[in-house]
């Protein structure tokens, strides 16, 4: 009984030492100047926003020796048979927005061949810097001022927020509580004369 309240305390703490976690700020907001690689406009599917189904378009941009994956926005299609026309951007440009960790998803087949080239289902640094042969950061950058931006796409929050991770340390204290009353009660039980 001792080790079952023992690892509830423990799991409460982990927990609420995850739930402080995502209190820390979300993204770092940076600005670059460099030049986007055009040619390499990819489209990532199967977003939406206000009710619209589209891409958000994903445009490499060169700054110093790193080449960053630059989130410009929505743009929704008319049609699933071609892509929509993206103006390019050329010359040296400063953009601002955030960095952020990308999460890939877990996909059964990460081999399926989109009919369109330049249609993707997730963000695959090791493909883009097999195209550029360059080094591709980690963290993709999600625009948010400058040129090149289409429809601004709100940041999606981590799926276990601060307060879910709040409400399972305080199931993990009340788990421990109530075991703590059962071993009290049992002990008063075995006190009791027969």
């Amino acid at each position: 009984m001792f080790l079952g309240i023992s690892i509830c305390v423990a799991a409460a703490a982990w927990q609420y030492q995850k739930s402080m976690f995502y209190l820390a700020p979300v993204a770092q907001q940076v600005h670059m100047e460099g030049k986007y690689l055009n040619d390499l406009t990819h489209y990532l599917d199967n977003q939406t926003l206000n009710g619209r189904a589209g891409y958000a378009v994903i445009t490499p941009f060169e700054y110093e020796n790193t080449v960053y994956l630059v989130n410009r926005g929505f743009i929704s299609f008319e049609s699933r048979e071609k892509l929509p026309v993206v103006e390019a951007v050329f010359g040296k440009v400063t953009i601002e927005g955030l960095l952020l960790a990308n999460r890939k998803p877990m996909l059964l087949n990460s081999k399926l061949n989109d009919p369109l080239k330049k249609r993707i289902q997730f963000i695959d640094e090791q493909y883009f810097s097999n195209s550029i042969h360059k080094n591709i950061a980690l963290n993709i950058f999600h625009l948010k001022k400058g040129l090149g931006l289409l429809a601004l796409q709100p940041v999606k929050a981590p799926y276990l927020s601060h307060h879910r991770h709040k409400a399972y340390a305080l199931q993990w204290i009340l788990l421990a509580f109530a075991g703590i009353m059962i071993l009290f009660f049992s002990s008063i039980s075995r006190g009791k004369p027969v």
